[in-house]
């Protein structure tokens, strides 16, 4: 490692064996969160210990914390920031094959990273380093598949989502903010705390769509005028691209997805305080629309065929019409069969699982990507509970056999049959929501004004501002502009880079919008 610069703005802990003796900098002990107390009640954590002469550390059971580990000729660091470990110094040679099943996919597997010398921690993660001598345990345990009924499904989800709340409420009683979508998950959150006699200090939807709230927004105003309780919701016109440079450093190059819940981030940025997250809600509860197709292939022994469908499938989600390949063609070329069969290879991984599609969605994006809810979108908080990973409850809902979720409405049949008063009240798809609204001429001129300024700030955009201001070619616009930053950050990334990256994101939320609520009950 090259020498680091004065100052850090992550924690970080660097070591390394040398005739003898250890040498550190950094932080000798860390841990995400000051509630150790609280024990395991559905929450990401990580910590480090360093006692002069051995290293600890550990993540979560599920491994949802990124605790990002480098490891290079008997030099090792640890932090909580990929973009810190390089400011530091650290080595940051590029992992093509990592970087093109994120082109293909949008999520990094595995433990894989941007960086080949760079690694998260696996699930359950214990680390040791002793004497030069570094040992990592943890994985993802493979669920065996239970007996049982529909009925009995239904019941035994209900009893442990409530335990898993009574194990949060018990333990914290201060005052708690709930994101509140279209959605189940956290409809489930609010319904199971009113029933349980709490109530939130507020409940957040965000949109962009100005004062016509889309109808994830309906969705959860129409919960919340039932319940009678406070809804705030976020639907001011954004700084584009501030926000997707915002997201891309706060994810550490990890991620595409999260530019557009800055909204929420900000929100909690400005209050403080404790919240809820529905994290891991729809994967362990229902599978997607591709769920059948992706059962089947696995029953044939066909991990292959359900690596191509996920590739292919991202790269539709993300494409203009007339395009359809995603970003893999344009920015790592060549590299289609060999990505497939990397992602091939780790579905096989939970072959035995009731459902392998479930649990590899589960501990690859579920856990490498929509992680980043809690642990950076609403990192500003006191501490994130995420009653979906209370371990009881997880485990149960990975062990459900297939025929029981099948027809991806097991969530909706606990929520109705658990809080009858609210069963009429539909999800998100039974509202219709006026059309989008485009900005207003004053945000337009303003967002191209940013465009200029922040794509020069940024350095290296591929196209520059003309790109990022026109139409996107073969791209949809949010992840045209997440794979240009991404190849742009990427480029020439070294130490000096990486700090002038976690500066500019640090005076963009500076600078961030105070005008958030839009809508209040």
């Amino acid at each position: 490692m090259t020498a680091p610069p004065e100052h850090e703005t992550a924690p970080y802990l660097g070591l390394s064996w040398r005739d003898g003796a250890a040498q550190m900098r950094g932080r000798a002990h860390w841990r995400s969160d000051g509630q150790a107390e609280l024990g395991q009640v559905g929450r990401l954590w990580a910590r480090w210990d360093w006692d002069g002469a051995r290293l600890s550390a550990e993540v979560d059971p599920f491994g949802f914390f990124n605790l990002f580990l480098y490891e290079k000729e008997g030099e090792i660091a640890l932090s909580p920031s990929l973009l810190e470990l390089v400011a530091q110094g650290c080595d940051a040679a590029p992992d093509p094959l990592a970087l093109a099943v994120f082109h293909r996919m949008g999520i990094f597997i595995h433990d894989e990273t941007p960086l080949r010398h760079v690694r998260t921690l696996p699930p359950g993660a214990r680390v040791t380093w002793e004497r030069g001598k570094l040992r990592i345990t943890g994985g993802v345990p493979v669920p065996q598949e239970q007996q049982i009924s529909r009925e009995a499904a239904v019941e035994g989800m209900t009893h442990h989502f409530r335990t898993a709340m009574a194990r949060i409420l018990e333990k914290w009683d201060a005052p708690l903010i709930l994101p509140l979508s279209g959605g189940r998950d956290s409809r489930h959150i609010l319904l199971e705390m009113l029933r349980q006699g709490r109530r939130p200090g507020a409940c957040v939807t965000f949109h962009h769509n100005g004062a016509a709230m889309n109808a994830e927004a309906l969705a959860a105003r129409a919960v919340a005028e039932r319940a009678g309780i406070r809804h705030n919701v976020l639907g001011h016109a954004r700084p584009r691209l501030a926000d997707a440079i915002r997201a891309l450093v706060m994810t550490d190059l990890c991620a595409e997805e999260h530019a557009q819940m800055m909204p929420l981030h900000d929100y909690v940025l400005d209050r403080g305080g404790a919240a809820f997250d529905g994290i891991a809600g729809d994967i362990l509860t229902n599978p997607d629309n591709d769920a059948e197709q992706f059962y089947r292939l696995a029953q044939a022994g066909d991990f292959i065929g359900i690596a191509s469908g996920l590739v292919e499938g991202h790269g539709r989600v993300i494409s203009q019409p007339g395009w359809g390949r995603g970003a893999g063609p344009l920015w790592s070329p060549g590299r289609d069969e060999e990505v497939v069969e990397h992602i091939g290879r780790a579905v096989a991984a939970y072959a035995d699982a009731p459902d392998p599609y479930q649990v590899f969605w589960m501990y690859h994006r579920t856990r490498r990507e929509i992680n980043f809810v809690p642990q950076a979108i609403l990192g500003k908080a006191e501490i994130v509970f995420c009653p979906y990973l209370d371990p009881d409850f997880a485990r149960f809902c990975m062990s459900l056999p297939y025929t029981v979720t099948r027809d991806q409405m097991l969530h909706d049949d606990v929520i109705a049959r658990a809080y009858p008063d609210y069963a009429d009240i539909p999800f998100a798809e039974g509202f219709a929501a006026p059309p989008p609204r485009g900005g207003s001429l004053t945000h337009k001129l303003r967002s191209a004004r940013d465009v200029l300024s922040l794509t020069r700030a940024f350095g290296n955009v591929p196209g520059g501002a003309r790109a990022l201001m026109g139409e996107p070619a073969k791209l949809r616009r949010g992840p045209d502009m997440m794979y240009r930053l991404h190849a742009a950050a990427m480029e020439g990334l070294d130490a000096a880079r990486a700090r002038h990256l976690l500066d500019l994101a640090a005076a963009l939320e500076r600078a961030r919008p105070k005008r958030l609520i839009s809508d209040a009950l």
